[in-house]
């Protein structure tokens, strides 16, 4: 247990306070922060283990594992709760519409199973890193950190607010098709070649 899969855990671990504390966010702006701090804790324990695991050359096949479920874990957890109404606020503009956490949702169950079936199948363990899921990934914690903050957002920009989280949610859906649509490119492809990239 290399100290960037120790980190990885911790990720793991952090996403049920993160989830009840969200899931008591309307009673209070201090489960809000709660839950948007550990998001934010979260993302960096993600760029951290990633950095550490490539400087130390403790890039393994189990955090090549963990790390993808430790995402999805926290995104899907995330997605799910912030689509409950009221969960954040009475007001309906602050719910998580179901068009972006079912797409969002699908997309995250899809490539986790993916990654199993991949694995399962030709004994590649590695992830399958691109740039628009690396971006995908990055726009989520946006949109989760963003949504945390919107009721009190909401109240000192009251007409730009809707516009910017329309706008990141729209964002953050076409990403997460696109890096989708890429991924299942290229385990279509391992699977294909035996799982030897080719």
């Amino acid at each position: 247990m290399s100290w960037p899969n120790r980190i990885t855990v911790l990720r793991l671990l952090l996403v049920t306070p993160f989830v009840l504390l969200l899931l008591n966010a309307a009673s209070s702006p201090a489960y809000r922060y709660g839950a948007m701090g550990l998001a934010a804790v979260i993302g960096i324990c993600d760029a951290a283990d990633g950095i550490a695991a490539r400087r130390m050359g403790a890039v393994t096949r189990v955090g090549s594992l963990l790390d993808p479920l430790a995402d999805y874990a926290l995104m899907i957890s995330a997605l799910v709760t912030l689509s409950i109404p009221g969960v954040l606020s009475a007001n309906p503009d602050l719910q998580l519409p179901y068009w972006v956490s079912v797409t969002l949702v699908s997309r995250d169950l899809f490539m986790l199973v993916g990654t199993m079936v991949v694995f399962f199948l030709t004994g590649f363990f590695q992830g399958l890193p691109s740039v628009t899921g690396k971006a995908a990934t990055a726009m989520q914690f946006i949109m989760v950190v963003l949504m945390c903050a919107a009721p009190d957002l909401l109240e000192f920009l009251p007409r730009v607010m809707p516009v910017v989280l329309h706008a990141v949610w729209g964002l953050t859906v076409a990403l997460g098709v696109i890096s989708w649509l890429g991924y299942l490119r290229t385990g279509s492809k391992l699977l294909a070649a035996g799982g030897h990239g080719g």
